[in-house]
């Protein structure tokens, strides 16, 4: 099966818990259409490079899924049409290695801010 790699932006006004939440509802949707998450890494509190929808910052986190492509047009579907979720990238990757992300290794959060 296809890997994708795929960041979900929420709004900054949702708690950790809510976000949990809705991380494992779209988690939920992968994994009962025999797709598999490989891993997840939640990158922070972070500002936006300009204002979405009233929101300065966001909560990001990435997945990386292993799924059918008929199943990720189904998941971006439900993606858009949830209200916490202000913007997502999928994108089709070839080969994951494991490693962490750059984002998670320096999470340096001075240089941020």
């Amino acid at each position: 099966m296809p890997l994708y790699e795929n960041v979900i932006i929420c709004r900054q006004d949702i708690t950790k818990n809510q976000l949990d939440v809705i991380i494992s509802e779209f988690k939920n949707i992968i994994e009962n259409d025999n797709g598999k998450i490989l891993t997840e890494e939640y990158w922070g509190l972070k500002s936006l490079a300009y204002e979405i929808n009233k929101n300065k910052k966001a909560h990001y986190t990435m997945l990386i899924l292993e799924t059918l492509p008929e199943k990720i047009e189904e998941y971006e579907r439900k993606l858009r049409l949830h209200e916490d979720v202000i913007r997502f990238m999928t994108i089709k990757i070839k080969t994951f290695d494991g490693k962490q992300s750059i984002m998670v290794e320096t999470n340096d959060d001075e240089n941020y801010k």
